[in-house]
């Protein structure tokens, strides 16, 4: 399976949510926050659900981090909302050799608090279903 932290965050710049590592405005990450622009989503690869033994279907989470300037709370909040929008209810269709099948939330935005320079933030926890491309190396079959 593909790295859904990398599928998610080529959704939402092609959703025009923000841009990738963009050293001003809403800039995107995968793995890892930077300490600037203050103005960051940064997408998080989580433990989700184990993965069918027999079928090629996984269950994978992913974690979204977003982070705005001080006092920017309600822009942080609609920046989450954006990133909501833009991918909870996804259609079934091919991202990065997978087929993902399902993008639903495990729970609603939170807001998460201040960092170490007063800056909001906001997460949200999503729940994949993928159907991974079949390799020469896995004992499970294709549905």
């Amino acid at each position: 399976m593909s790295d859904i932290a990398v599928g998610a965050k080529d959704i939402l710049v092609a959703a025009g949510v923000g841009t990738f590592a963009a050293a001003s405005g809403w800039g995107i990450y995968v793995s890892k926050e930077p300490s600037s622009p203050n103005t960051t989503i940064t997408l998080f690869n989580t433990a989700g659900r184990p993965p069918n033994p027999k079928w090629l279907l996984d269950y994978p989470s992913l974690n979204i981090r977003i982070r705005g300037d001080k006092g920017g709370y309600q822009a942080v909040e609609d920046k989450a909302k954006e990133v909501k929008d833009a991918l909870l209810g996804l259609d079934s269709q091919d991202i990065n050799g997978d087929r993902w099948v399902s993008v639903t939330m495990a729970s609603d935005i939170t807001f998460i608090g201040y960092d170490n320079n007063e800056r909001p933030m906001y997460s949200l926890n999503f729940r994949l279903i993928v159907e991974p491309a079949a390799s020469g190396l896995t004992n499970r079959q294709a549905l």
